[in-house]
């Protein structure tokens, strides 16, 4: 569905993205990595608002994502303060020439939890009902290709977790890419997770691929590690997951996986977070 072939992005001296390539079909792709990883640069290419030093993106048979196919919430996103809820999604439908609009606005504001907020002004809006907004927006217009920077931030558990079932029921029908740092709100959802490291993918693939590491992560009573034990880990409670080449001490266990363990093993401690 969408090709991005080669992209490479440098800001003078420091190398963003370095010929990043990969063929993103329908479903829900994460991109995971630490700040400076390239996510942000990434995002901000598929979307027109940079442009690449080398590399095409390409859709269909042409080269580019039209306007009214792109749906997008950037880091950090603006609105129209003056504008109600309703005229928010309105505006937007408007832009993207969206057939039935007032239907779609109705499903969304219901999907999001905003009916209450419908004719209330986006200025007088909390940041986590902005934050529901600013998603429903960018599925305005039934667009082929959702990009969603750290859309989650902001929201309470239960909304987290309503937005990620509105995602994963659209994701048969478009392309929907998340760039997040809370692992946790993709590995139930993604159908494939990019590990982005210095502007290049460092792993990629379905989660039975990406989950490949067995052997390598282990699970103790956090009572038994030693004092002063500098392996990469993390505490879960009573216990800490630890990831080696090898059995870091006694009382440590393998264990299967998880997402977050991946990230560990591509990133360690010493990066960014």
């Amino acid at each position: 569905m969408i090709l991005v072939k080669n992209v490479s992005k440098s800001y003078k001296s420091v190398r963003a993205l370095i010929d990043f390539s990969y063929d993103f079909e329908a479903g829900i792709y994460a991109i995971l990595g630490p700040n400076g990883s390239g996510k942000s640069t990434l995002m901000n290419v598929m979307t027109g608002n940079l442009k690449a030093d080398s590399g095409a993106i390409v859709m269909g048979e042409g080269v580019g994502v039209p306007d009214y196919m792109l749906g997008y919430v950037p880091q950090y996103p603006g609105m129209y303060s003056g504008f109600t809820a309703f005229e928010m999604l309105d505006y937007v439908g408007i832009l993207k020439n969206a057939e039935q609009r007032e239907r779609q606005i109705s499903r969304l504001l219901s999907a999001f939890d905003l009916e209450e907020y419908k004719n209330k002004k986006v200025g007088s809006l909390s940041g986590g009902t902005k934050q529901r907004l600013a998603i429903a927006q960018a599925f305005m217009g039934a667009p082929k290709l959702v990009i969603l920077d750290e859309p989650t931030a902001g929201l309470d558990p239960l909304q987290r977790v309503k937005v990620k079932n509105f995602l994963a029921a659209q994701s048969e029908k478009m392309t929907i890419i998340i760039s997040t740092h809370i692992v946790s709100d993709v590995e139930n959802i993604a159908n494939e997770v990019i590990f982005l490291k210095q502007g290049k993918i460092a792993l990629s693939g379905g989660l039975d691929k990406i989950l490949q590491i067995e052997g390598k992560c282990f699970c103790a009573p956090a009572e038994k590690m030693p004092q002063g034990f500098s392996g990469v880990h993390r505490l879960c409670g009573a216990d800490v997951r630890i990831i080696a080449g090898q059995k870091p001490f006694d009382g440590a266990n393998p264990v299967v996986p998880e997402l977050e363990d991946v990230y560990l093993s591509i990133f360690g401690m010493g990066e960014e977070q």
